[in-house]
């Protein structure tokens, strides 16, 4: 959450008639964004940067046309003095939810099933200790955080595989009824990826990697997020995979493993210039920056929605000097990040730090700093 932008409660009864005017550009946005904004922005990043010891950064500012900004700070490699660029992969952390909610609603028009279709009637499989919740619960509870799982049952979850999840939830005691309770959880953010694996057809022995192959296909290759990976093997492999810190300083040890369970909540490692791209998709209804329909507006937006505690599917509602933002905070190895739209702006940001502890104040002040001078 947004703490720093959060002047009032969210009106969650104001909605955009359609998806089109939640991406329709603001007037007179372009002369904002020329002359000093390049440079107050760079000067702010570094100086924010510099106060909390950060080491390394990417931030990118988009509309619906263009990339307005992108840049990286800092270093991705301390001891070795390697620049953050534009191509640097950064961990997103939960910030991948938001795409596994796309790629749901991606399937939902190729007409695998609705938002609102029982789970257990798209992979028979699927149960909860509950009976009545087993026969309730929908891909849109899963992902909204509202399945009755508590967040705690992650404690203790030590699954090896992908597949163990099922076996585990099967298993643990739920909240309440589909709908009643609110508690963030990975397993169930991770639950509906794998659904989503198993109704495509990607479920050749191998749930996660499945996952990786379904989500590059639908979501990734299509948007033109070219050096976005979900296996942590790939990403090793390229040279622009940054080391992550931290707070004092000293270079943290790697969480991430190929085959982790948890990889639909959080596994993707992508650029700014990456991101960028999925924010332009994002704020242009579904049609990505090549001009590639993703995925339809109307599926798309359902997304956005705010359910519960103004969580939606991988994304929160929050208000900044009147402006209602919708964004995610993510972090896993050590890295922290943050991505956002300002519809009524018609801008999008990103923010990508390889400091969990050191990142903070950058993720929570840039996009107030943004709502300052773009909403002037």
């Amino acid at each position: 959450m947004l703490t720093a932008c959060m002047d009032n409660e969210y009106d969650d009864h104001k909605e955009y008639a359609n998806a089109e005017d939640a991406s329709a550009p603001a007037e007179n946005l372009s002369p904002r964004v020329q002359g000093d904004f390049a440079k107050g922005l760079s000067a702010f990043v570094s100086e924010t940067m510099e106060k909390d010891n950060l080491p390394g950064a990417a931030v990118a500012v988009v509309n619906t046309d263009e990339i307005l900004f992108a840049e990286g700070f800092g270093y991705r490699d301390v001891d070795a003095r390697l620049p953050v660029t534009r191509e640097t992969l950064f961990h997103i952390g939960s910030t991948n939810k938001s795409m596994t909610a796309m790629l749901t609603a991606i399937l939902i028009d190729e007409g695998y099933f609705a938002w609102d279709t029982p789970v257990n009637e798209i992979y028979a499989g699927f149960r909860l200790s509950d009976p009545s919740s087993s026969q309730a619960v929908t891909m849109r509870d899963l992902l909204s955080m509202q399945s009755g799982i508590p967040d705690s049952a992650e404690d203790d979850f030590y699954g090896e595989r992908a597949e163990d999840i099922f076996d585990f939830v099967a298993g643990i005691d739920l909240l309440g009824a589909p709908g009643e309770a609110f508690s963030y959880s990975n397993l169930s953010a991770s639950l509906a990826g794998y659904v989503d694996v198993i109704a495509a057809g990607y479920d050749d022995g191998d749930l996660y990697e499945g996952y990786a192959d379904l989500l590059h296909d639908k979501v990734l290759q299509p948007i033109g997020m070219d050096t976005a990976v979900v296996r942590f093997s790939e990403a090793e492999r390229s040279p622009n995979y940054g080391k992550s810190y931290y707070g004092d300083g000293s270079e943290a040890e790697r969480e991430d493993f190929d085959g982790d369970p948890l990889a639909p909540s959080g596994s993707v490692k992508a650029s700014i210039l990456d991101m960028a791209a999925y924010m332009q998709t994002q704020l242009n209804a579904g049609v990505a920056p090549n001009g590639t329909r993703v995925v339809s507006a109307a599926n798309l937006r359902e997304t956005w929605k705010p359910l519960l505690e103004n969580y939606g599917m991988g994304w929160e509602t929050s208000s900044c000097n009147g402006y209602t933002i919708i964004s995610h905070e993510g972090a896993f190895d050590n890295y922290l990040s943050v991505i956002g739209m300002v519809p009524d702006l018609d801008v999008a940001f990103v923010v990508l730090t390889n400091s969990e502890e050191s990142g903070e104040g950058l993720i929570i002040d840039l996009p107030q700093y943004l709502v300052d001078e773009l909403g002037k």
